[in-house]
């Protein structure tokens, strides 16, 4: 399915960029190397897009074998679309067509349809009412501009915008993906059999999920997330959480949600970190990338004025990070360079106008020496940089060297910054791709970096506690 021989697309047509017209166009964009077959009665032996057009999946070629065949085609119609797939030794389909049991009764019919057809004739399917496949190795997509750059992050979702919005959010984080799967309706194919694939597939580090519903036994579920937390880590981002989630779930893929208690239950047995939103899967995804599975959650925070002190260790302590004193031996070092007069040496670190880039190195340097500090919080001011004609190259890596290579501490910093005009913006986003090169994360606020940190903190604890080696490093 990831590496199909040669493709199938059933319904075509010309004039629109949709359904299987848009498939079409992303298989020429991102140059395919197998041969794509058109399937539309309509134009049989017309060309779209440069493609030649058949008018039956009988007619297709044979050699080499079809793999993969994508169906957009009115949903009742579907069912004999699989038996001819089947019965052309297609081995798997994906079926793009909505109008099934997340309509009612009628459409879980129709899925009944698929699931006998798909039996009788030995051909899996993927779907339907999802997006598909994206796998920028094999130069396959499911959407225009996607990168064909592989990273190490495989992303399997229930729900095909946040698959197609996730794909362009990790080129802004500036993470990439090995795979990306929208499931949709998950009558065959499912989300265990995709975490029992991506446990073992060697181009994937860090498996996550967008997950509505589990269609299959739960125990299933929980006993194969367990044999993978110990191997990488697994993130889910569980939706439908509320009961006006429920009911969106049940409109969206006809299934039933699940009780947020139970799952919180689940990742606490099985090493899972389960996030709330979008954004806290991207936060997650950078943290495990980049970080070492910290230590303790003892956390030194460095900025530049008293209000900005007190709002990031509220939010450091409300979302489970300590901000504990650094040592006499420490602060006695600090005050070498930095007089009392103005600031605060015992964490947070608060300098006021005694503070300077090349004060902050000095004292990152002696933080990393603190047995109990595992997180260095900074906050930076890219415009600051800018304005002060500091060379952003350097500024970047004189941070990141602050830090041992020997060092189980994580380097990170906050947003200090308005975006409020266009130079500030790319300002911002030079300094951000600057620093995530070196290893080191930029977070919107001290809530995101500690709810990231934290997890991966007990994630941490969770192998320990098994028995099992860290397997992040």
């Amino acid at each position: 399915m990831f590496n199909p021989r040669a493709v199938a697309i059933v319904g075509v047509s010309k004039g629109r960029d949709w359904g299987g017209t848009h498939y079409l166009e992303t298989f020429r964009e991102y140059n395919y190397s197998g041969p794509v077959y058109p399937v539309n009665p309509k134009y049989d032996g017309e060309e779209i897009h440069g493609y030649k057009v058949y008018g039956s999946i009988a007619s297709l070629p044979d050699d080499p074998p079809i793999d993969l065949g994508i169906v957009a085609v009115p949903a009742k119609v579907t069912p004999q679309i699989i038996e001819e797939l089947g019965q052309k030794g297609v081995l798997f389909a994906h079926i793009f067509s909505s109008g099934f049991s997340e309509l009612g009764e009628e459409g879980k019919q129709l899925e009944k349809q698929l699931i006998e057809k798909a039996k009788k004739n030995h051909i899996r399917i993927l779907g339907p009412n999802c997006m598909g496949i994206y796998n920028p190795k094999s130069r396959i997509g499911f959407t225009h501009r996607l990168p064909l750059k592989s990273g190490p992050v495989a992303f399997v979702s229930q729900s095909g915008g946040n698959a197609h919005r996730h794909a362009f959010t990790g080129v802004v984080k500036g993470y990439f993906f090995s795979k990306i799967i929208s499931l949709g309706n998950q009558i065959d194919i499912d989300l265990v059999d995709f975490l029992n694939y991506f446990r073992s597939d060697p181009d994937t580090k860090v498996i996550t999920m967008y997950v509505e519903n589990i269609k299959r036994g739960g125990n299933e579920f929980v006993k194969l997330l367990k044999e993978t937390t110990k191997e990488k880590p697994v993130i889910i981002w569980k939706g439908g959480k509320l009961e006006a989630g429920h009911s969106a779930v049940r409109s969206h893929t006809g299934g039933l949600a699940g009780n947020i208690k139970l799952w919180k239950s689940m990742a606490r047995q099985t090493g899972v970190i389960l996030v709330n939103n979008f954004k806290e899967l991207a936060d997650m995804i950078q943290t495990c990338l980049l970080f070492k599975i910290p230590d303790n959650l003892g956390t030194a925070i460095i900025t530049g004025g008293g209000g900005p002190a007190v709002e990031l260790t509220d939010e450091c302590e409300a979302y489970g990070l300590k901000v504990p004193r650094i040592t006499e031996i420490a602060q006695k070092k600090i005050n070498e360079f930095i007089p009392q007069v103005n600031s605060n040496l015992s964490n947070p670190l608060e300098f006021g106008a005694n503070g300077g880039h090349q004060n902050m190195v000095k004292v990152m340097k002696i933080l990393d020496e603190e047995p109990h500090i595992s997180s260095i919080m900074i906050t930076n001011n890219p415009e600051w940089y800018y304005s002060s004609k500091l060379n952003m190259d350097d500024v970047v890596k004189s941070l990141a060297n602050t830090i041992s290579p020997n060092s189980n501490k994580n380097l990170f910093s906050i947003y200090n910054s308005s975006r409020a005009r266009k130079e500030t913006i790319d300002i911002i986003d030079e300094f951000y791709l600057k620093t995530r090169e070196h290893g080191i994360i930029i977070y919107d606020s001290a809530m995101a970096a500690a709810k990231s940190i934290y997890h991966l903190w007990t994630y941490g604890n969770y192998l320990k506690n098994h028995g099992y080696k860290d397997n992040t490093k």
